[in-house]
């Protein structure tokens, strides 16, 4: 069946005895585009995140956040670098003397100057870890996956729905086409009779009867929508098939979509009654409608 290309995921993980959220929402695109927000301590396993959501999800827009709920767990420790502070504690003690300044040296003299503090990484992530992470990433996207199924089935009994409807209307236009030329016959001898001169009958002349059964048949064959109608069933037939196929289905909904569209054109083009153009009017609506719900499928 077909899936949504529109969802949301979350799941939680737990490394180093602190819990990690991961939330992923997804969005129409024509591609798979993924971004990714991961906490310092996780950035270098970027690559990995990414892999595992490109094995699960092929097209949308995809974001994705990993939060450490707890700070602590920061890769970043501070080292004094008590050399340094021996050196500035002597120069700041060789100033007051050389200057003949006042006042004690305390902390505060301290602050901001540089390499008085030397940041180290703690112990770093172990593939423990990571394996963790990645099985959380992976069940985010389950549940994401699992809301765009339940979205994408709702959109096939809905697109389903409106095949149907096309199917319904074009039947009427093939009902209608026994009438065109009967409708046309009436206008066109209505017309030649209404140019004649008085008194003057269309039948009392055998050529001009004649040309108008050639011009009857000519427009017969102009107006004749019976192949357009037989390939438009056949797509509507192969949408639906589509829709129940497994699979990434969107492409190929879009391409059948653009067939329909074209022969719905045709059959347009060449009816000369208004029933049949109403008809028409109706399955152009239905393949629009369509065409807007088939941007969203994956």
């Amino acid at each position: 069946m077909i899936s949504s290309m529109t969802g949301y995921g979350k799941a939680e993980a737990t490394i180093r005895q602190k819990k990690v959220t991961i939330e992923a929402t997804a969005v129409n695109n024509r591609y798979l585009e993924v971004s990714l927000r991961l906490p310092k301590l996780l950035s270098e396993y970027e690559n990995e995140v990414r892999e595992a959501i490109g094995k699960l999800v092929s097209r949308g827009k995809l974001s994705m956040t990993i939060v450490i709920d707890d700070n602590s767990i920061t890769p970043q420790m501070l080292k004094l670098n008590e050399d340094v502070a021996h050196l500035y504690h002597k120069m700041f003690r060789d100033l007051k003397a050389k200057f003949k300044l006042s006042g004690d040296i305390t902390v505060s003299n301290f602050v901001g100057l540089p390499d008085l503090f030397t940041v180290t990484t703690a112990a770093a992530i172990t593939r423990a870890d990571v394996n963790k992470l990645i099985v959380g990433v992976r069940k985010a996207i389950g549940n994401l996956n699992q809301m765009r199924q339940n979205e994408g089935n709702a959109l096939a009994k809905d697109m389903a729905h409106r095949v149907r409807l096309i199917e319904t209307a074009l039947a009427e236009v093939e009902r209608f086409q026994p009438r065109t030329l009967e409708r046309y016959r009436q206008r066109l001898t209505q017309l030649i009779e209404d140019i004649l001169p008085d008194g003057q009958k269309l039948g009392d002349a055998e050529e001009r009867k004649l040309r108008l059964d050639m011009e009857i048949a000519l427009m017969a064959d102009k107006s004749d929508v019976t192949e357009e109608c037989v390939r438009l069933r056949s797509h509507c037939e192969a949408f639906i098939a589509t829709i129940k196929a497994p699979g990434d289905t969107g492409k190929r909904l879009n391409f059948i979509l653009q067939e329909m569209n074209r022969e719905a054109n045709t059959i347009g083009s060449k009816s000369i009654v208004y029933e049949a153009s109403e008809k028409v009017i109706r399955i152009r609506e239905e393949i629009e409608k369509l065409r807007e719900q088939v941007q969203n499928i994956e």
